[in-house]
């Protein structure tokens, strides 16, 4: 079994900067990039309330204006992919090689589309291909009794991993400097989603039903 990579603070910064600038690239790469950020954060709002419903928690804001808040932030989501790809992902779909929303599984590293078929295959692909780093975190590698599940956007890819408790503890301290106002959602808060209803007679319902 392939070992994955994980990258230090010093490397990934290293990597950031041997990045080409957006106006080093070809313009028509660029829009579409645009595009397919755009398209992704469309679909922040309902991504975010479907981990409300099972009981976590999501950062709505826009990206932090602090340039250390966003570099710690974006060195983890990064770090995340990063070691990912240095272990072999698979792709899952025909789509994977367009600038459009992908999704990035980060165990068993696997990269489809948001295309809701293909990520509907993606899910029975990955179900009976199981873990292969079963109690590890994906940020950092320690094995851990318990992990987290967790989705951060990075540009146009969403990264699915599982992190350890001291992982949780620097993205959740980060995302809450980063936020101007925190919601906390209970079952009789107004439901995220704006129907008016209260939260336990909208979305909480999947909560209760799980």
């Amino acid at each position: 079994m392939a070992e994955r990579t994980f990258l230090t603070d010093d490397e990934l910064d290293e990597l950031v900067a041997a990045l080409p600038s957006p106006e080093s690239m070809p313009v028509a790469t660029v829009d579409q990039m645009q595009a397919a950020t755009r398209d992704l954060a469309g679909r922040a709002p309902s991504m975010a309330l479907s981990a409300i419903s099972k009981g976590g928690w999501a950062y709505l804001g826009p990206s932090p204006q602090d340039p250390d808040v966003s570099r710690q932030l974006n060195r983890a989501r990064l770090r995340m992919a990063m070691a990912a790809f240095s272990a072999g992902v698979r792709h899952l779909c025909g789509h994977t090689r367009q600038i459009r929303p992908l999704l990035l599984i980060c165990d068993p590293p696997s990269l489809v589309c948001m295309d809701l078929a293909c990520l509907t295959a993606a899910r029975d692909d990955c179900e009976a291909a199981s873990f292969r780093w079963d109690n590890h975190c994906d940020s950092c590698g320690t094995h851990t009794e318990t992990v987290t599940p967790h989705l951060s956007a990075l540009g146009p890819l969403t990264i699915s991993a599982h992190l350890c408790r001291a992982c949780v503890a620097a993205v959740e301290a980060a995302t809450f400097h980063a936020a101007d106002t925190l919601q906390i959602v209970s079952r009789k808060s107004p439901c995220p989603c704006g129907s008016g209803r209260r939260y336990k007679h909208c979305h909480g319902k999947t909560r209760e039903a799980a």
